[in-house]
């Protein structure tokens, strides 16, 4: 059972970087404040999965409360080992489809099915023929009752198109990427069996390849929703000036060559769009990823130059 109320989750299109003087890249941000849904709608399955999720987070913040031992070493070499995880997969499986709005079909789908009524079914209709990228809702005539807003800074993507061929390139390599890895996670998961026997110290490895598995997991299905999500009325994108006047603001201490969301951006947009804290680590994670990319991209360029 969904929830009556409308639903509209807010994107957000951050640059990150433009190496080169190429087009910026960028991240898909979903604002977790966006959603105006009810734990009590969603499906039995669905809430026991985000409770026992809840339970596994706590649990993990207590192992950093501890003043030393093993636990605390525990907690900080994880820690670590998340900061490594690509920005990519935290942002995507940030976005919970069952808690996302349902999509609008695209027009080309609703006239396949006007031409053709034996198409109406759900499995038939996905074989229509795809609606062009640029195809969204504007901001005029009748609003969907659910609907999906991508927010993007036009100073640095004035192109709309160009910004949805981008999107759609990144979430063709992510979609197998992380249906790939979900099953190796799950391959692996057996062989963490026999750190069972140590006393005391439960099976971590098990707790994390699991975990991996169903960010991967989560990860995927994001993939496969924003995917739906290009060329569907639902979709409505809107160029903002505050992401226009964060990202014009100088930062006070030069930035790394081509870096565009910097730590110094980060704060004012955590403000500006009342993100939370876990919102605030993940963009510092993705500049700290973007910053290292840019970094071995250029040490690249140069051990190219002197082999030539």
């Amino acid at each position: 059972m969904r929830s009556t109320l409308p639903l509209h989750l807010r994107l957000l299109a951050l640059p990150l970087s433009r190496p080169n003087g190429d087009p910026p890249r960028f991240l898909v941000h979903a604002l977790r404040n966006s959603l105006a849904s009810s734990h009590h709608d969603l499906p039995t399955h669905t809430r026991y999965l985000n409770k026992a999720i809840d339970k596994a987070a706590d649990l993990w913040s207590g192992l950093g409360k501890a003043e030393g031992g093993w636990k605390k070493k525990t907690y900080v070499t994880g820690e670590r080992m998340m900061d490594r995880i690509e920005f990519e997969e935290w942002a995507l499986k940030a976005i919970d489809p069952a808690l996302s709005p349902r999509l609008l079909p695209s027009p080309s789908s609703k006239a396949a099915a006007a031409a053709d009524p034996s198409t109406a079914s759900p499995a038939s209709s996905s074989s229509a023929p795809a609606a062009p990228l640029h195809a969204v809702a504007t901001t005029k005539g009748r609003q969907p009752r659910e609907g999906v807003e991508l927010l993007y800074p036009a100073s640095l993507l004035p192109d709309e198109k160009a910004l949805l061929d981008a999107l759609k390139h990144q979430l063709d390599h992510r979609e197998p990427h992380h249906r790939s890895l979900m099953y190796r996670c799950l391959v692996l998961s057996p062989l963490t069996w026999p750190f069972a026997i140590i006393p005391i110290v439960p099976n971590l490895p098990l707790f994390y390849v699991l975990w991996r598995a169903w960010s991967h997991f989560r990860a995927w299905k994001a993939t496969q929703y924003l995917s739906s999500l290009i060329g569907s009325p639902s979709l409505r994108l809107k160029a903002s000036p505050e992401l226009d006047e964060i990202y014009s603001s100088a930062p006070s201490s030069p930035s790394s060559s081509g870096l565009l969301l910097t730590s110094e951006r980060v704060p004012k947009l955590v403000k500006r769009f009342r993100m939370t804290d876990d919102e605030s680590k993940e963009l510092e994670r993705a500049v700290g990823q973007s910053e290292a990319r840019l970094k071995q991209a250029r040490e690249e360029a140069r051990q190219a130059e002197k082999k030539d």
